[in-house]
């Protein structure tokens, strides 16, 4: 009989895509690693400072799966995850853009929906709690950001409040509207200073890693997936894009994200097209600083510069599984084939690691898995031994004309 829940973890092995349902399952491999980010995160919980990890790996050998597994361990410990694919529609540049999509990928320990709501359902005006959330907020953060607060407290329509947590998450209440509404609640006009997306938005997410503290969570870890696709940026959105960087990295004491644990997986392109290129042109270092000094901003250089030499000298590369590491998870695809369509496959797991090795030109660990994968559905459908052959695509460089933000 099929284990249906089997077999959908085979169609997702097949397609090549992780998951934290796939991680939560293959979770061996790479112990040291995880074992480096297990006390990273117990010591953002103890001390309640920043840390962040620059995670450098091939295409295709397993970053996106080992964030998978950092998120299952950091929810186990008590930690509100973020996880977001970074791309064209979420550059690095814009964190206005980037913070919704942080919120929308956000999920509390044991809570499978995502968003941050239910830690504000429960607040009340006059709670130690409450109060001492409020006068964060009003002391640190952009005046905006408290009205907004102190109006979804007072509200009692759940249209409005759906509106005023939607600016929390980063879909922006307009001045106007946010007036109205506090004069509905409050009874009095409303004067805040001019909110700016692209400035201001950073006090967004350190209202978010307040709010998650304040609530009993041990603290927030942030995954930020394909880094490297800030190098199809243009020089004006990619200089930016490493002022962001900096903020995680290096925050300001005023501008720190407490008790935050940020990951970035990065794919080696990066290096070899922006931060080493081939001599044809200056690499990000010279150039980008070199912008912002002309411009004027010495600050935003040196911040930079800061960014990329962590990138270049920090990065912790996450090597290649070994063959018995390798062996033990094609044991497993073995196990889950069978019990996915109820058949025993007279398979050797050291034997079909020894046929992905003299078949494949390719090393990529997806690729192995994917191959396995098909090996067995073709051994299944015959039940005789057949030879398939692999052949993996290349992953193209990123291209020098592509989108370019110039914000």
């Amino acid at each position: 009989m099929r284990d249906y829940q089997a077999v959908a973890t085979i169609e997702a092995l097949r397609s090549g895509v992780t998951s934290r349902h796939l991680a939560a399952i293959f979770s061996y491999g790479r112990e040291a690693l995880l074992e480096r980010v297990e006390h990273d995160l117990e010591e953002v919980a103890r001390e309640g400072h920043p840390r962040a990890l620059l995670l450098r790996g091939n295409f295709g050998e397993g970053k996106t799966h080992f964030l998978n597994l950092i998120f299952n361990r950091a929810r186990e410990k008590n930690f509100v995850v973020s996880f977001v694919a970074l791309n064209k529609e979420t550059p690095f540049n814009r964190l206005d853009r980037v913070y919704p999509k942080v919120v929308a990928g956000t999920y509390l320990p044991g809570v499978e929906e995502p968003g941050f709501e239910a830690l504000l359902r429960d607040l009340c005006s006059g709670h130690p709690l409450t109060e001492d959330l409020l006068a964060t907020v009003r002391e640190e953060l952009h005046p905006k950001l408290f009205h907004v607060l102190e109006n979804y407290l007072a509200t009692g329509d759940t249209y409005h409040q759906h509106l005023l947590y939607s600016d929390l998450a980063g879909e922006w209440l307009p001045p106007a509207q946010l007036k109205s509404l506090h004069r509905l609640n409050f009874g009095r006009a409303l004067k805040i200073p001019p909110f700016r997306p692209q400035a201001d938005a950073w006090d967004y997410f350190r209202f978010l890693a307040q709010l998650i503290k304040k609530r009993g969570f041990a603290g927030w870890v942030l995954l930020f997936d394909e880094f490297e696709l800030m190098g199809v940026l243009g020089i004006a959105a990619r200089s930016e894009a490493y002022v962001n960087l900096a903020r995680f990295l290096f925050p300001q004491e005023k501008e720190e994200l407490p008790y935050t644990y940020t990951v970035f997986g990065i794919a080696d392109q990066l290096w070899t097209l922006r931060l080493l290129p081939p001599g044809q042109r200056r690499p990000d270092k010279e150039e980008v600083t070199a912008r912002f000094r002309v411009k004027g901003e010495p600050e935003k250089a040196e911040r930079a510069r800061q960014a990329i030499d962590t990138l270049l000298r920090d990065a912790v590369d996450l090597n290649p599984l070994s063959s018995s590491e390798i062996q033990m998870m094609l044991s497993k695809v073995v196990e889950l084939h069978a019990r996915a369509y109820g058949w025993q496959p007279e398979v050797d797991p050291a034997e079909l690691l020894q046929k992905l090795l003299s078949n494949l030109k390719a090393q990529r660990l997806r690729t192995k898995i994917r191959y396995a994968v098909e090996y067995l559905d073709l051994k299944y459908l015959y039940r005789e031994e057949l030879e398939v052959e692999a052949r993996e695509f290349e992953e193209g460089a990123l291209e020098e004309g592509a989108a370019t933000e110039e914000a």
